[in-house]
């Protein structure tokens, strides 16, 4: 079923505030042209210096570290403890911090660009305003964690559990959410153009003025969710699950939505 609108008008006493989509820009990338410095991994353990590019530091002990403007691209840090530390506009691009537990920590203003964060633990972690763009977090755990205007752009979240996660205002641009657990997150005012949420739960979601344009979402679970003012133009919605959903002046042009007979 293509161009279905309900119920897409306002609610007595809402006014509809129709999304306006961003314009596109380039996505932010690591730069390759010089090599990365020699780190010092004793030095850095030993607390004489902050940075460690390239280090291998697998399985480091780093909880409640001072690590704020740190230059780590492209150290392993797989399995490493940064509970509770401070990575704050910290460079982590390319880094390996798979397994890493980051839970509680700061990583406000980070640059995460294509860091593997898969199984990665970040219970209430801050990545406000974080550059994720093309990391990878499969089975991340990001349960309550901060994400306000984190770039995610074509970031992979498949199979994350982020319940009641904050990405309000982030950019998701052709993110990855495919069997991704966002129960109860907040949504509002994301960029989700293109992105893929395939059967992902999204129960009690707030998708208020988020921009789901051509958004993939076959088998999706939304009950309960609030889409007010969100735009879901082109979006592929077959076989999704809306029952007590908000849909008070939702954009659903040329939208598919029907049962799922086939992806």
């Amino acid at each position: 079923m293509t161009g279905l609108c309900f119920p897409a008008f306002a609610q007595e006493g809402h006014v509809c505030q129709p999304v306006i989509s961003r314009p596109f820009s380039p996505l932010p990338s690591i730069d390759r042209s010089k090599p990365l410095p020699a780190g010092d991994v004793q030095a850095f353990l030993a607390g004489e210096t902050k940075d460690c590019p390239g280090c291998n530091l697998q399985g480091a002990q780093l909880q409640r570290r001072d690590l704020s403007g740190a230059d780590l691209r492209g150290a392993d840090l797989s399995g490493a403890s940064l509970h509770r530390a401070r990575l704050g506009g910290a460079q982590l691009d390319a880094a390996n911090l798979a397994g890493a537990n980051l839970n509680l920590t700061d990583l406000k203003n980070a640059s995460l660009i294509e860091a593997n964060l898969s199984q990665a633990l970040l219970y209430r972690a801050d990545l406000s305003r974080a550059v994720l763009t093309r990391a990878d977090l499969t089975w991340g755990r990001l349960q309550h964690a901060r994400l306000t205007q984190a770039q995610l752009q074509e970031t992979k979240l498949v199979h994350a559990m982020a319940m009641q996660a904050n990405f309000t205002g982030a950019d998701m641009r052709k993110a990855d959410l495919q069997l991704a657990n966002l129960q109860g997150a907040n949504l509002q005012r994301t960029d989700m153009r293109s992105a893929v949420l395939t059967n992902g739960g999204f129960m009690e979601a707030n998708f208020t003025s988020a921009d789901l344009t051509l958004a993939a979402a076959f088998n999706a679970d939304f009950m309960s969710a609030n889409f007010t003012d969100a735009r879901l133009a082109n979006a592929d919605l077959r076989g999704m699950r809306v029952d007590d959903a908000t849909l008070v002046c939702t954009q659903l042009d040329n939208t598919l939505i029907g049962p799922a007979t086939g992806n």
